[in-house]
This record gives structure tokens, sequence and C-alpha cells, in this order.
């Protein structure tokens, strides 16, 4: 994955977990589903951030994620 790719990734769990707070402030009804949710999209931007850390620091890591298993995105 591409530095331009990691961070639109990024930026669209950025945009998941924004729009999740708000429904959680407006009040909406699933409160557990929506909690679930953030912390969903939390932990994917963490990984995707963890990543992208360790590919800068390791080229010689790309393609490769913790344990050297391949991240891929459906």
């Amino acid at each position: 994955m591409s530095d331009g790719e990691y961070q639109r990734e990024i930026e669209r769990c950025r945009r998941e977990i924004a729009e999740i707070e708000n429904l959680l402030r407006s009040g909406h009804p699933d409160v557990e589903g929506l909690c679930l949710a953030l912390a969903d999209w939390s932990g994917e931007k963490r990984l995707l951030e963890d990543e992208k850390s360790r590919r800068a620091q390791d080229p010689a890591a790309v393609g490769r994620g913790a344990e050297g298993v391949h991240l891929r995105r459906p």
C-alpha cells in the first residue's frame, strides 16, 4: 500500500468515527451497536497508523503486517 493509500484509508476511518460520534451525541437509540462500530473503526485506524509507521521505519516491511501477516482490505 502506498503512503497515499494509507492516508486515504486513515481519513476514511476518521470520517466514520466522526459520523458515529455525531450519532451518539444526537441520541441515536443503538448505543451498543454504535459503540461497537466506534471500537472497530478506531482499531482499524490504529492498525493502519501503526503499519504506516512501521513501513516508514523499515522499508523491507512493505506488505507485511504484524508478524509478517499480509494486510489486505476487501
